[in-house]
């Protein structure tokens, strides 16, 4: 694509107010992400209705497997966005071209790995996370299909949405994720209660979530194919591999993949612990992570959309736009993490409710959600440093920030507060390790935004 044509299609990023561009980049990332939650939902509260802790503490056990494939997504999709933003803000247009081509091949691969490895090993590690005898077969059935299955689809749709944002099209990139969720939620109830005989309403959830992510990707493929003139360039396998690139794209987006990957370990261990409390706490803290999704989702909406336009700008040399972006990014995102942690707090049981009725289940589920729901204003900043992080091409402070706030001393933090305090407590964990980890976070910021060099 010539630089002229390029500028035009970058006109959010060039010529729009800070409000505006981050309101253009940001809403329909948002958007789709609350629908992606509320697909995510349909699952739980669809199985749900069946009324049966094990059907719903099996899929609640699958997420942290299941949610690898938004890790992997997250590598490659946040990685080359960074590299695409960063390439079009200087023009380099050969550098964002062959930033894309490197997120879709690597995704395409990793994404092929995983889901063998799950073939191999996946009844092994459902037990090593903490599934028995009553929800292994449903375990199984679910990682089956949306794993095994639907590994491919579901990566390479969310890393083409990520791509695309990079490129100005924040409206198609989440149309398109968009249309699999709503299929989803359509498909969901015709796949578990007219299509499949009863008793596979977990196999019935799992494949409407692997051929809505399917769709999705189908979209994309029409997407770019119909914008060959402009955007085909960027797909041609023929570009060359450049390491500066690759290493560019793994840097930016390792934090990313570290901040989902480590959060499903904390969430292995947390399960395996609280299945000592029986599939009701399990299934409890599983429709919890539901509802308190909604929020990191739409924390991840604003972070995901503003990072392309830090980083356009940060290589454009737009210093005072760069800060404005962060500036309201960073202000939006608390307050609605507030708002959302106080709703969270005062109705914990009727939203735990709304997804099983089981009296145990909604008991375990009020009290975890509102322990873990203090958590979300304090991550909220986090996101929005790591994301400022990731888009000015650092890589050590993201991933250090990120390799705190979960996966090591949350970890800590469960086997010190279960031998203290008891298994119904280690959910405390989350926010006190959120907290530690939003105190270094602002110190790295503090300290190493003041190296930050604007070029031109």
């Amino acid at each position: 694509m010539s630089t002229t044509t390029q500028l035009q299609k970058n006109k959010i990023f060039e010529t729009y107010s800070a409000p505006k561009a981050l309101g253009a980049m940001v809403l329909p990332t948002i958007a789709s992400q609350i629908i992606f939650v509320i697909y995510n939902m349909a699952d739980t509260w669809f199985v749900g209705l069946r009324n049966d802790p094990n059907a719903v503490a099996a899929i609640s056990l699958c997420l942290p497997v299941y949610n690898i494939l938004a890790a992997i997504s997250n590598l490659f999709g946040i990685g080359g966005a960074g590299v695409i933003a960063r390439a079009l803000g200087r023009k380099d247009s050969d550098d964002a071209r062959n930033g894309f081509t490197m997120a879709i091949v690597g995704g395409l691969i990793v994404a092929a790995t995983y889901s063998i490895l799950m073939f191999s090993v996946g009844r092994s590690l459902l037990f090593l996370i903490g599934a028995d005898g009553a929800d292994i077969e449903y375990a199984l059935i679910y990682v089956r299909y949306t794993i095994i299955w639907g590994g491919i689809p579901t990566i390479l749709a969310t890393t083409v949405g990520h791509l695309i944002r990079a490129y100005g099209y924040p409206r198609q990139a989440s149309f398109g994720l968009i249309l699999g969720a709503i299929f989803n939620v359509g498909l969901d109830p015709l796949f578990m209660f007219v299509l499949l005989p009863p008793g596979n309403e977990v196999a019935g959830a799992a494949l409407a979530t692997t051929v809505s992510n399917s769709l999705s990707l189908l979209f994309f493929i029409f997407f770019i194919v119909r914008k060959r003139n402009e955007f085909m360039g960027s797909c041609r396998l023929q570009n060359k591999f450049e390491l500066r690139i690759f290493k560019e794209l793994i840097g930016g987006g390792l934090p990313a993949f570290c901040l989902v990957a480590l959060a499903m370990l904390s969430n292995c261990f947390l399960n395996s612990m609280l299945s000592k409390l029986g599939n009701e706490a399990v299934a409890g803290v599983g429709v919890v992570r539901k509802i308190d999704h909604l929020a990191y989702a739409v924390n991840q909406g604003v972070t995901q959309g503003m990072l392309p336009l830090v980083a356009y700008s940060y290589s454009a040399g737009r210093k005072t736009f760069m800060k404005q972006i962060i500036l309201l990014a960073a202000a939006g995102t608390e307050l609605f993490s507030l708002i959302s942690t106080t709703l969270s707090c005062i109705f914990a049981s009727q939203l735990v409710a709304f997804f099983i009725k089981d009296p145990t289940t909604v008991g375990w589920g009020a009290q975890f959600l509102r322990v873990l729901s203090l958590a979300i204003p304090v991550y909220s900043l986090t996101f929005v440093i790591i994301a400022v992080f990731q888009a000015v091409g650092r890589s050590l402070e993201p991933l250090f920030i990120s390799i705190l706030h979960k996966g090591s001393l949350d970890i800590l933090l469960l086997f010190i507060i279960r031998r203290n305090f008891g298994f119904e407590h280690i959910v405390w964990a989350a926010p006190v390790t959120e907290a530690v980890g939003l105190i270094f976070a602002l110190i790295l910021f503090w300290t190493r935004s003041k190296q930050f060099k604007v070029t031109n």
